[in-house]
C-alpha cells in the first residue's frame, strides 16, 4: 500500500458512506513521512458511553515511530487534546513494539500502519441529537537514518446518539486490524525481584522457553534496552535475567509494568515485587539444572564488538577534541598560566613538577565530571539542555564575563595571584601553588564550556543522548578532559619537554601582558552575547558590575603593594565591597528573548548582499522542503566561537552569500543563544546535544546532508554543487 493509501481509502468512504458512517473518519493530514488520521471505532457515542477513538498513520516506508518508552533514544507520541465540554479521553494504548537497533543502541517502536486507540468518555448529561467536535494536537518523531519531529492537528465529528451506536465500517475495520497488533490481557502471572542489584522477571504461565521472548519495559531508564535478556526455563514458566539502567532503584520500584513478546505473542503484564527464591543464580553461574533449561536462542542482545567499536570511535573523538580545545582563543591564555610557571619550576624541583601536572589533570577532571553529572541529572529528570547550557543564563554569562575580566587584568598584571611569573618557583611548592594548579585546571574548563570545537559534536551528543547510562556518559567527558589535560601533562611528566622550554625572563612577563587582550576580547564577545539576551538595560548593569570588578582589582593590587598593614587592609575591604557590589547589580539582569542579528538583519526583497535567512522552526521547515526549496540549517549561538568564526569567515562572505542566492537555498538559523525547547529536541534528533551544527537539505532528499563543525568555502561549494 502505497503513503497516501489511507487517505485515499479515507476519502474513498466518505464519499460513498452515509453521513454518520463518514463522521467516524476524519480527512488525513500528509506530514512529510506519514499520514495521519483520527478514527472513532463507532458511528456516534451515547451518554455515558465510552468508545475507542484512535490515531491511525501510515508511516512512509523504512520509517519508524516510538513506543511509549522509547528505548535509547527518541520521543514517544504526544497528543493534546481539545474536547467538548464534560468529554475526556484516557490514556494511549500502544500497539506491540519491536526492538530498532541502531550501532550499541535499541530503540522500541513501530513501522507501517500503527493504530494507537484511546478511550474517549461522554458525560451522562450529553444530549443526543448534537455533533461534537474531537480536535487533536499530535506531535512524534519519526525515523529512519535521520530523525524529524512531525506534528498535525487533526479534527474528528461525532454526533451524540440516544442509544449505543453500531460500528462504523471504515472505523471498525482499522480496529479489527489494530487488535491483532495490541497486547494481550492477563495469561500471564509475573513477579520479579532484586538479585544482587538487578532485577530478575518471572513468568508462570503458558510459555515455551525455546520461544524468543523479550520484555519491553514501560518505565523509561529502569531496564537497559540494549542490553541481553538472559531466558531460563523453569518448572512452570521462565525467568528472565535483565540488567538495569541508571534510573533502577529496587527500593522504589514496587511493580515492574511493560509488555513481554514471546514469539509472535505480545501480553501486558503487571509484575509486583517479591523476594528474591533461595538459590537463584544467575545464568553465568547457574546450576547444572537451570544450565540445561536455558534458552540460548532467546537472548536479545547488541552485537558486543560493534558497540566496543563505537565507542572506542567516540572516545577517540572525545580525546582529539579534547586536545584541539588547547589553543581555543580564550583557553590558551589560562594554560600559559601554568605553562609560565612551568617553565621556571624545570629549573628546579623535579617532584613538583609531576604533582602539578597531576593536579592540572584533576582540576580539568573534576570540571568535566561535575558538569557531565549535572548534565545527565537534569536531563533525566526531564530537561531539555545540552552542552554550553549555563551560557543561555544571562546572568550566568554576566559573571563569566566578571571571571574572564578579573583573569586579563590579572595576566596585565594590575594585580598577582600568589606571586609574579619570574617568581613562581618558590609559591609552587607551597600550598598556594598546588591550589592555583587545581583551580587553573577548573577555569580551563570554564572558558572551553561556551563551545563544542571539532570533533566534540558526536561524542557530547552520543554521552547526552536521551538514555544513554551515566556511566558512559561520564566516561566520554573525562575522556574529553584528558585530552585538553595532555600537553601539560606531557611536559610534567617527561624530563626532555620541559627542559626544552624557552628559559624565563623578561620576556615571559611582557608575553603574559599580550595575552591579556585575548581575554579582553573574549570579555566584548561575551557582552554582545549578553546584550542579544538581556538588552540594553542588561548591558548597562555587566557595564558597571564590570567597573566594581576594575575597581576592586585595583584596590587589591594597591594592598598587595602596601607595606602598611592598615593600609593593606582596608585596599582589600574596598575590593571586597566593590566585587560584592559588582555581583548584587548582576542579579538584576532579566532574560529578554530577541532574534538574533543575523535573523533580524536579514535582506528585503532583491537585496543580493546578505543571505536570505529565516528563524528556524519545524512547521517553516516542513514548508519549504514541500515545495521543493534547498534549505541550509545553521545550529549556532552567541556565546559560541566556533560558530562566529564560520559566520565572519565563511558565511557572510560575498562569495558564499551569491551561492544562496543563484541556487535559492534559504539559509534557516537555529538560535540556541537562549533556551529554546524546539531547537534542542531538533538537536537530539540529530544525536548532538550543542553547537554547532550545520544541515542541508537537497530538493526530494528524504534526510539531511551534516556538514563538518569547521566550515570552507570548498565546503560550501561541495554541498551547493548538487543544485
Amino acid at each position: 500500500m502505497s503513503l497516501f493509501a489511507a487517505a485515499f481509502l479515507a476519502m474513498l468512504v466518505a464519499g460513498t458512506a452515509s453521513p454518520v458512517q463518514a463522521q467516524a473518519v476524519s480527512q488525513p493530514v500528509e506530514t512529510g513521512n506519514a499520514v495521519s488520521q483520527l478514527v472513532a471505532e463507532q458511528a456516534g457515542i451515547a451518554p455515558g458511553e465510552t468508545i475507542r477513538i484512535g490515531l491511525y498513520q501510515e508511516l512512509r516506508e523504512g520509517w519508524h515511530v516510538y513506543w511509549m518508552n522509547p528505548g535509547d533514544s527518541g520521543l514517544p507520541l504526544e497528543i493534546d487534546w481539545t474536547l467538548p465540554e464534560g468529554f475526556e479521553t484516557g490514556d494511549i494504548q500502544y500497539p506491540l513494539p519491536h526492538r530498532i537497533p541502531l550501532g550499541p543502541l535499541v530503540n522500541f517502536g513501530h513501522e507501517g500502519t500503527p493504530l494507537f486507540m484511546i478511550d474517549l468518555t461522554a458525560p451522562a448529561d450529553a444530549a443526543p441529537g448534537q455533533t461534537v467536535s474531537l480536535s487533536a494536537d499530535a506531535t512524534w518523531l519519526i525515523c529512519a537514518d535521520i530523525c524529524i519531529p512531525e506534528s498535525a492537528t487533526l479534527s474528528l465529528s461525532l454526533p451524540v446518539v440516544a442509544e449505543p451506536a453500531g460500528a462504523d465500517p471504515a472505523g471498525a475495520a482499522l480496529f479489527a486490524e489494530g487488535d491483532t497488533h495490541m497486547p494481550e490481557q492477563g495469561g500471564l502471572e509475573a513477579a520479579w525481584y532484586d538479585l544482587g542489584g538487578k532485577p530478575v522477571l518471572e513468568l508462570s504461565g503458558d510459555i515455551d522457553p525455546q520461544a524468543e521472548i523479550f520484555f519491553f519495559p514501560a518505565a523509561i531508564s529502569v531496564v537497559e534496552p540494549a542490553a541481553e535478556q538472559q531466558v531460563v526455563g523453569i518448572d512452570d514458566g521462565v525467568r528472565l535475567f535483565l540488567q538495569p539502567s541508571f534510573d533502577y532503584d529496587p527500593a522504589a520500584l514496587d511493580v515492574l509494568d511493560g509488555v513481554v513478546t514471546i514469539g509472535e505473542r505480545g501480553i501486558a503484564i503487571a509484575a509486583a515485587q517479591t523476594g528474591a527464591p533461595a538459590g537463584v543464580t544467575p545464568p553465568d553461574a547457574a546450576t547444572p539444572s537451570e544450565a540445561a533449561n536455558a534458552a540460548p536462542a532467546a537472548s536479545a542482545t547488541a552485537p558486543a564488538s560493534s558497540a566496543s567499536r563505537n565507542l572506542f570511535a567516540i572516545l577517540g573523538l572525545a580525546f582529539l577534541g579534547g586536545i584541539i580545545l588547547n589553543v581555543m582563543p580564550c583557553v590558551f591564555p589560562v594554560i600559559f598560566i601554568k605553562a609560565a610557571s612551568l617553565a621556571h619550576s624545570a629549573q628546579e624541583k623535579r617532584a613538583t613538577i609531576v604533582r602539578h601536572g597531576f593536579i592540572y589533570t584533576a582540576g580539568i577532571l573534576v570540571a568535566f565530571l561535575a558538569i557531565a553529572g549535572l548534565l545527565l541529572a537534569l536531563r533525566a529528570g526531564g530537561e531539555q539542555i545540552g552542552w554550553g547550557f549555563h551560557l543561555q543564563s544571562p546572568v550566568t554569562v554576566a559573571v563569566f564575563a566578571i571571571v574572564i575580566f578579573l583573569v586579563g587584568l590579572n595576566l596585565a598584571g594590575l594585580f598577582e595571584i600568589g606571586t609574579s611569573v619570574q617568581g613562581v618557583g618558590t609559591g609552587l611548592a607551597a600550598k598556594g601553588g598546588n591550589s592555583g594548579a587545581f583551580f587553573t585546571g577548573l577555569l580551563a574548563v570554564a572558558v572551553a564550556a561556551p563551545c563544542i570545537g571539532p570533533f566534540l559534536g558526536v561524542p557530547v551528543g552520543f554521552a547526552l543522548s536521551a538514555q544513554q547510562p551515566a556511566i558512559v556518559g561520564l566516561l566520554v567527558f573525562a575522556v574529553m578532559g584528558l585530552g585538553l589535560a595532555l600537553p601539560y601533562l606531557l611536559i610534567s611528566l617527561i624530563p626532555g619537554i620541559a627542559k626544552a622550554l624557552p628559559r624565563p625572563g623578561a620576556w615571559m612577563e611582557v608575553f603574559k601582558q599580550v595575552l591579556s587582550f585575548a581575554m579582553f576580547a573574549t570579555l566584548v564577545w561575551l557582552i554582545w552575547t549578553l546584550t542579544l539576551q538581556a538588552g540594553t538595560d542588561g548591558l548597562v548593569l555587566v557595564l558597571i558590575a564590570l567597573l566594581l570588578t576594575g575597581f576592586a582589582a585595583w584596590a587589591f593590587g594597591l594592598s598587595q603593594r602596601s607595606t602598611g598593614s592598615g593600609a593593606r587592609l582596608f585596599a582589600r575591604v574596598l575590593a571586597l565591597a566593590a566585587i560584592g557590589g559588582g555581583l548584587y547589580v548582576l542579579a538584576g539582569i532579566t532574560p529578554q528573548l530577541r532574534t538574533a542579528d543575523y535573523v533580524a538583519s536579514a535582506p528585503g526583497e532583491g537585496d543580493l548582499s546578505k543571505l536570505p535567512t529565516v528563524a528556524y522552526s519545524e512547521a517553516t521547515l516542513e514548508e519549504l522542503r514541500a515545495a521543493g526549496t534547498p534549505v541550509f540549517i545553521d545550529f549556532t549561538a552567541a556565546w559560541c566561537v566556533t560558530c562566529q568564526v564560520n559566520k565572519q569567515t565563511v558565511l557572510t562572505r560575498q562569495q558564499v552569500v551569491s551561492q544562496f542566492h543563484e541556487k535559492g537555498v534559504v539559509y534557516m538559523v537555529a538560535d540556541w543563544t537562549v533556551q529554546d525547547p524546539e531547537i534542542t529536541r531538533a538537536l537530539e534528533a540529530q544525536g548532538r546535544s550543542g553547537v554547532p551544527l550545520y544541515l542541508f537539505y537537497a530538493p526530494g532528499a528524504s534526510e539531511a546532508q551534516v556538514l563538518p563543525q569547521v566550515l570552507s568555502f570548498d565546503i560550501m561549494r561541495e554541498t551547493f554543487s548538487v543544485l
